[in-house]
């Protein structure tokens, strides 16, 4: 959910854009390609460079804010990347003969596991165990996989029997440090202790690499695992499999990590709250800190912080109307994660019913979309405003429609209100366009079989975003099984 504060709005109450600055300074240089939604280019510029004093401040506020945004958009990839991986996933373990797959059904118990449903995960972790097939340290790393989903479905003492019996190289370590670590039954210095070992032991997996990422996510550590991601290529496949298929032909299978994903959303948002945090002790910065803080809270289940961050934002007069209904929308959203259902619904509807404000009614709706809450009078409200404002005005409100229509699975409609918010010019431009909305856009074409349309998307993200390759190769490879077509599965 994004409900922030616009540059300009930075630039006007922060003068964080001041001429003084220069046009090259980091941070201006970093707020344009925030606006172009470039976010990590633009995180780069500032973790790269130095600040001293007021300017401090105001670096760290910033990059909280694109923390905070890529946070958001790796998390809609992995919504995106949820649908066609677990589809793409599947058929390969149900095809038969000499080409079947061996490792397919690995990575669908992970990516199963990755998205919450831990039952469905353990059953195929299972089979994976028991496949003489499969090479043995995958097998071992199915049964610290198997580990982890009873540990979700509470079986802490099988999990635990799993765990320890879990013996073998570095990867094997770190796949049993990750899975303890996110069980929290292992203590921090021993998690940071063995990260550091592996470091130090040379170059490793994408898949290691991910693990290294989840130990220091664990361990309270996230700059440590900025510094994986940072040397990492977060496009390479986590294992390719060669085999021969029908008639002797060769073929080849990219497997990716669903989890790095959700892993990448967690990291980038505990980044945002450090940064944030960092900009609240600045007087000046704490207005605006405590609004996106607030944010980032709440994306962390950390309700009672994120309310109170919300109180805080809220009981300050200078607060602009419009973000004050934003602020507004978000307080609750955390009551509606609080237990507090129905007044949540009508603090959504009155202030729909209050306002024509496209900006203020998108807040609302996002909200309605994130609880996955009905909100009908809401959402007639909006959809009236939506249907007879001009497409650039209704934009966000658009992109707002369709995202609840998309978490509805009304995909129709999700479509035809994100395409009328879309920039008709420059399509699948991320400056154009919010690349959530083209995310969530994707996720509907892929639903209604519009493959091509959903590549044409990726294929101009990925220039920006390397991990969106693993949602191209999984869309490709089910659009390849629709069109009953043969050999390697490849990129448009």
């Amino acid at each position: 959910m994004r409900l922030f504060l616009p540059l300009m709005t930075l630039t006007v109450f922060l003068d964080v854009c001041s001429p003084a600055w220069g046009a090259d300074d980091p941070v201006n240089a970093a707020m344009k390609l925030y606006e172009k939604r470039r976010y990590e280019q633009a995180a780069r510029l500032i973790e790269e460079a130095r600040f001293d004093g007021e300017r401090e401040a105001q670096a760290q506020l910033v990059l909280g804010m694109i923390y905070l945004r890529n946070a958001g958009l790796h998390e809609a990839f992995a919504r995106t990347a949820a649908a066609a991986e677990l589809d793409y996933l599947d058929r390969l373990t149900q095809a038969g003969g000499e080409g079947r797959s061996r490792y397919a059904r690995l990575y669908l118990a992970e990516a199963l596991l990755a998205r919450g449903n831990a039952r469905e995960a353990a059953r195929h972790f299972e089979r994976v165990r028991a496949d003489s097939g499969v090479e043995s340290r995958y097998r071992a790393i199915a049964g610290i996989g198997l580990g982890a989903a009873l540990w979700a479905q509470r079986d802490a003492e099988r999990a635990r029997k799993l765990w320890s019996g879990a013996e073998g190289g570095i990867e094997l370590r770190l796949a049993r440090a990750a899975a303890q670590g996110r069980a929290r039954v292992v203590d921090v210095n021993t998690l940071k202790t063995l990260a550091e070992e592996a470091r130090r032991a040379g170059e490793l997996s994408p898949r290691a690499r991910r693990y290294l990422i989840e130990i220091y996510l664990a361990a309270g550590a996230p700059d440590q695992a900025l510094a994986v991601v940072r040397a990492a290529d977060l496009g390479a496949a986590s294992h390719v499999e060669r085999f021969k298929a029908a008639e002797g032909t060769a073929k080849t299978i990219a497997f990716y990590d669903l989890a790095l994903l959700t892993d990448l959303a967690q990291l980038y948002r505990e980044l945002a709250r450090r940064r944030l945090e960092q900009a609240s002790a600045d007087a000046r910065m704490k207005p605006t800190a405590e609004y996106y803080l607030a944010e980032a809270l709440s994306g962390l289940g950390e309700n009672d912080g994120a309310a109170a961050m919300t109180q805080a934002f809220l009981a300050r007069p200078q607060a602009p109307a419009q973000y004050r209904s934003r602020a507004e929308a978000r307080f609750a959203l955390i009551a509606y994660r609080q237990g507090k259902k129905e007044e949540a619904e009508r603090a959504w509807t009155a202030m729909a019913q209050a306002s024509s404000d496209p900006e203020v009614l998108a807040a609302a709706v996002l909200c309605c979309a994130e609880a996955q809450a009905q909100c009908a009078k809401a959402l007639a409200r909006a959809g009236q405003v939506a249907e007879a404002g001009d497409g650039r005005r209704t934009q966000r409100l658009s992109f707002a429609l369709g995202s609840y229509h998309l978490r509805k699975q009304d995909y129709a409609r999700a479509i035809a209100y994100m395409e009328a918010g879309r920039d008709k010019s420059n399509k699948n431009k991320i400056e154009a366009n919010d690349p959530e909305m083209l995310a969530g856009l994707a996720e509907a074409y892929y639903r209604t079989k519009k493959f091509s349309e959903g590549l044409e998307i990726f294929f101009e993200m990925s220039q920006e975003y390397a991990v969106v390759r693993q949602i191209q190769e999984a869309v490709q490879g089910v659009y390849s099984m629709e069109q009953r077509s043969a050999g390697d599965v490849r990129i448009l």
